[in-house]
């Protein structure tokens, strides 16, 4: 039986370049692709802060026979060729959540774990100092756990600022964090591409 993941790309526009780039991109790699339309708001952070909790609810009380949903925004890239067994290795050794990307703005407070290596790489833990919202991965209780948490940080408007929080309680591994981007600190397998792809927030 072949390897399946589904995952959520959030965009503004299904029909957009940026939005079937992703999705080639995703698709390559071996996930089923589900677009979801952002939920307007006048705040476009705001817009972005309750589409991914929309997102999260449908993780966490979704039907999928799998454990582990990945979520995107519809302007990542890859660095490096990437199969989707060597990302489920990664939820093998993760409970809540993980980062297939991250922002790093302090490494030298990035982690090792120290139990495990993922076909020879060393695997990097983010607890706090990272920043990014582009390509993670959760498990449904994660969703959960993520969803409840979101809604408890009424003050914070930036879901990737919550997310850095969340990772204080849940530390995650980041999937190949040797790999960095042409932007210095964007590390791993995915990653935000900004000179193809300006934000939309």
């Amino acid at each position: 039986m072949s390897l399946t993941r589904n995952c959520y790309v959030l965009t503004c526009d299904l029909a957009s370049e940026r939005a079937q780039f992703s999705k080639t991109v995703l698709e390559k790699v071996g996930f089923s692709v589900n677009f979801v339309r952002c939920i307007p708001h006048s705040d476009k952070v705001i817009s972005n802060k309750i589409s991914m909790q929309y997102i999260y609810g449908l993780i966490a009380n979704g039907t999928d026979d799998k454990e582990w949903v990945y979520v995107f925004e519809d302007d990542i890239n890859v660095l490096e060729d990437i199969t989707l067994d060597e990302i489920i290795e990664y939820e093998k050794i993760s409970n809540t959540f993980f980062y297939l990307g991250v922002c790093v703005y302090n490494i030298r407070e990035i982690l090792l774990n120290k139990q495990h290596q993922i076909r020879g790489q060393k695997i990097a833990v983010a607890k706090g100092f990272i920043r990014g919202l582009h390509s993670i991965a959760l498990s449904k209780n994660g969703a959960k756990e993520l969803l409840l948490f979101s809604e408890q940080m009424t003050e914070d408007r930036y879901m990737d600022v919550i997310l850095e929080k969340f990772s204080i309680k849940y530390p995650a591994n980041v999937v190949r964090f040797d790999l960095e981007s042409y932007i210095k600190g964007h590390r791993g397998i995915f990653y935000q591409d900004r000179n193809r792809f300006p934000s939309s927030i």
